[in-house]
C-alpha cells in the first residue's frame, strides 16, 4: 500500500504554502471466528464445540480481506482469529507479501494479534503477551498483546497493545478484573520499553449498563485519550447485534475502541477516526433483506482506524 501524505495548510500574514506530512493508519477489527464465522460444524472440526452452535455460513475470505485492502490501513489490530495459518496465508495472498501477522498464542481458540505492513513499518524487539489479561492460566479469555513498532526509516515509535475483554452484560464483574490488569501493565510499558507512546485498541465488550463509563474513569486516569469518541460524536457505530433472536432486526452498537496515551496524542490526526465495512453506512439499525451481506459473510464488527503522523516522534 502506498504511503498516505497529509497536507497542512501554514498560514502567514504575508503568504500560504502547503506542508507534506506522513502519516498511517491504525485501527482494530473483530473478524468473528475467522474462518468460521457462522458454520457451526467448521468450528467442530476446530475442536471448537459451544452450547449453541450456528448454522449460518463460514468466513467470505477474498470480501474480508477486499474490506481490509479497501482500508489502506497499515497497522490493524485483529481478533477472534482461529486458523493464524490460514489468516497470514490469506493477508499475502490478497494483500501481498509485506503484510505480516504476528498473534498471542493462548488456551483461548480465538487469537489476538496484529496485522501490518512490513514495508512502511519495523517490528522492533519481541512482542509481548500479557496473560494476566486472562485471568487464569487456564482460562479461555484472551491474553493482551504488545508489540513495539517503528515507522520506516526513522519515524514515530509506538507501543501498540491489542485486547478482546470478556463478552456480555454479564460477564462486566470479569472485565472489570482485565482493567485493573490493563491498568498495570499500560503502567509499566513506559518503564519496560523507554517509550511512553502507546496505542490501545480492541473489542472491549462496553455492554453492560455502565456502557462508556465501563472505561472512561480508568483511561481519564490514566490520561489516555478516547480516539473513538469522535464516532460517538457523529452517531456512528463499530458493531451490529441482535436484540431479539427471533426477529430479524440487528441494532448497532459502539464496543470496538481506540486509546492513545497523552505521549502519544502530538501524532494523532484529531478528527481521523473513521468505521468501515458496514458500518461505514453510517446506519444504526437494519431489518429482514435490508441487513447488508457483509453480516452475513464477513463479521458482525466493523474496522475502527485512525491516522497517525509518523514524519517525526516528539518523545
Amino acid at each position: 500500500m502506498l504511503r498516505k501524505w497529509l497536507i497542512v495548510l501554514m498560514l502567514f500574514p504575508v503568504f500560504i504554502f502547503a506542508q507534506s506530512v506522513k502519516t498511517i493508519q491504525v485501527g482494530s477489527f473483530n473478524v468473528e471466528w475467522f474462518p468460521c464465522k457462522d458454520d457451526g460444524n467448521m468450528m467442530k472440526k476446530y475442536g471448537i464445540n459451544l452450547r449453541q452452535p450456528p448454522n449460518g455460513d463460514s468466513t467470505d475470505i477474498p470480501a474480508l480481506f477486499q474490506v481490509i485492502k479497501n482500508l489502506d490501513v497499515e497497522l490493524l489490530g485483529v481478533v477472534e482469529v482461529v486458523d493464524t495459518d490460514l489468516f497470514q496465508a490469506s493477508a499475502q495472498k490478497y494483500l501481498g507479501s509485506q503484510y505480516k501477522y504476528i498473534y498471542a498464542p493462548s488456551v483461548s481458540s480465538q487469537k489476538v494479534g496484529f496485522l501490518y505492513d512490513s514495508s512502511v513499518l519495523e517490528l522492533i524487539g519481541s512482542p509481548q503477551i500479557y496473560g494476566e489479561v486472562a485471568l487464569y492460566p487456564d482460562s479461555w479469555l484472551r491474553p493482551a498483546f504488545r508489540a513495539y513498532f517503528k515507522a520506516k526509516p526513522d519515524g514515530m515509535d509506538f507501543n501498540a497493545v491489542i485486547v478482546h475483554l470478556k463478552a456480555a452484560p454479564g460477564g462486566w464483574k470479569k472485565r472489570l478484573k482485565q482493567w485493573k490488569a490493563l491498568k498495570r501493565i499500560l503502567e509499566q510499558v513506559p518503564q519496560q520499553t523507554g517509550d511512553k507512546d502507546i496505542v490501545l485498541m480492541g473489542d472491549f465488550n462496553n455492554v453492560s449498563k455502565l456502557g462508556y463509563n465501563e472505561f472512561k474513569p480508568l483511561m481519564e486516569k490514566l490520561h489516555f485519550l478516547w480516539a473513538t469518541s469522535e464516532l460517538v460524536k457523529k452517531h456512528e457505530f463499530s458493531n451490529f447485534w441482535q436484540p431479539d433472536h427471533m426477529q430479524p432486526r440487528i441494532q448497532g452498537s459502539l464496543i470496538d475502541q481506540i486509546f492513545i496515551s497523552r505521549h502519544a496524542e502530538d501524532e494523532f490526526v484529531s478528527n481521523s477516526v473513521e468505521v468501515g465495512g458496514m458500518c461505514a453506512q453510517k446506519k444504526d439499525s437494519y431489518e429482514g433483506a435490508a441487513i447488508p451481506e457483509y453480516y452475513e459473510k464477513i463479521s458482525d464488527h466493523c474496522p475502527v482506524i485512525a491516522t497517525f503522523r509518523v514524519d517525526k516522534d516528539d518523545d
